[in-house]
C-alpha cells in the first residue's frame, strides 16, 4: 500500500483530487511568484514500488533568491548571464493632440503628434494579441486601450477598439505602446517599427558595480537593480545622438535575437546628445 501525504489545504478542499504530481503542481496558485514544489518518494529497491509519497510547497529563501539573481543577472560567469542593456528607438510613443473628456464614449481614434515609429496591430513577435497603448503614461491617471489598426511612422491618428474614457486627458498627454510578456523578437524585428534611422546601443558587458542585490525578507521583495548610463562622445560615451524609447535587459552585447531577453520597457522618447545622458535602471523582484 502506498501512503500519500499532501501538505496543502487546497488539495483537501478540492472535490477533484490531482491524479499525479504534475497535476498537483498545476493546481497550485503561484500568484505570479517563483514557487518551489517538492515531491518526496520512498520506494522499495527490491520491488521498485513506492511505499510513501509526500507533496509539499516550499519557500524560496531570501538568500536563495539573491543567489538566483547573482547567477543569472550579473557581470561574470556562468555563460549567457543577463549582463547587457540594449536601447533603441523602436516604439511609437507620442502625445494627444486632441483632448479627451471624462466619460467620453465611443472613442475609436486617438489624435496624436506624429508618431516616431510605427505602431503594429499585433505585439512584437510572437504576435499573440493586439497591441495595447496606455493613455496617461507616467501619470497617476492612466487607461489601457487596444489598438485596432496598424499605424505607420509619422501617422497622426491611431485606430483603437471603441472605449469610454475613464478620465479627462489633456492635449500633450502621453500615449505609449506597452510591452508584452510574450515578446521574443529576432534581431530584425527588434527594430522593425523604426522605418527611418535606427539609433541603438548596447551597454557592453556590465561591470560588477552595475548590479545591486537586496535580500529583503519575503516573496516579491528580494530584488536586483541594474543601472547603466548611456552618453554620447561629448560626454565620454559612444552612444549615437537621438531619442530612445526602448530598453531591454539581454544576455549578448551585439545582435540580440530570440531567447536573449529577460525584460522590456517602453518609455516616452529620451534624448541622448551633448546636453543629455540617459541612465537606464532596471529593477527585478522575486
Amino acid at each position: 500500500m502506498e501512503h500519500l501525504l499532501v501538505a496543502l489545504p487546497e488539495y483537501w478542499k478540492s472535490s477533484v483530487k490531482p491524479r499525479n504530481f504534475t497535476d498537483f503542481c498545476e493546481m497550485i496558485d503561484t500568484q505570479g511568484k517563483i514557487t518551489g514544489i517538492w515531491e518526496w518518494r520512498q520506494w522499495n529497491p527490491k520491488t521498485g514500488k513506492t511505499v510513501k509519497r509526500e507533496w509539499n510547497k516550499n519557500v524560496v529563501t531570501d538568500d536563495g533568491a539573491i543567489e538566483i539573481f547573482k547567477c543569472a543577472i550579473t557581470n561574470a560567469v556562468p555563460a549567457a548571464v543577463f549582463n547587457n542593456i540594449y536601447i533603441n528607438n523602436n516604439s511609437g510613443s507620442s502625445t494627444l493632440t486632441t483632448a479627451l473628456t471624462n466619460g467620453q464614449t465611443g472613442i475609436t481614434s486617438l489624435a496624436l503628434a506624429a508618431i516616431p515609429a510605427a505602431i503594429p496591430l499585433n505585439n512584437i513577435t510572437p504576435a499573440t494579441g493586439a497591441t495595447l497603448v496606455q493613455v496617461g503614461y507616467g501619470t497617476g491617471q492612466t487607461q489601457n486601450v487596444t489598438v485596432n489598426g496598424a499605424a505607420a511612422k509619422g501617422a497622426t491618428a491611431l485606430t483603437v477598439s471603441s472605449y469610454t474614457s475613464n478620465a479627462a486627458y489633456a492635449i500633450g498627454t502621453n500615449v505609449v505602446p506597452l510591452p508584452n510578456v510574450a515578446e521574443n523578437p529576432t534581431n530584425t524585428n527588434l527594430k522593425v517599427n523604426q522605418t527611418g534611422t535606427v539609433v541603438e546601443k548596447y551597454s557592453g558587458n556590465l561591470s560588477g558595480g552595475a548590479f545591486t542585490y537586496t535580500p529583503t525578507t519575503g516573496a516579491g521583495n528580494r530584488l536586483v537593480v541594474v543601472t547603466f548610463t548611456f552618453a554620447d562622445s561629448a560626454n565620454g560615451g559612444t552612444t549615437s545622438d537621438g531619442s530612445y524609447t526602448d530598453a531591454w535587459l539581454c544576455n549578448v552585447s551585439t545582435a540580440a535575437t530570440t531567447n536573449n531577453y529577460v525584460c522590456h520597457e517602453i518609455n516616452t522618447p529620451m534624448a541622448v546628445n551633448s546636453s543629455n545622458n540617459v541612465t537606464v535602471t532596471i529593477t527585478i523582484k522575486i
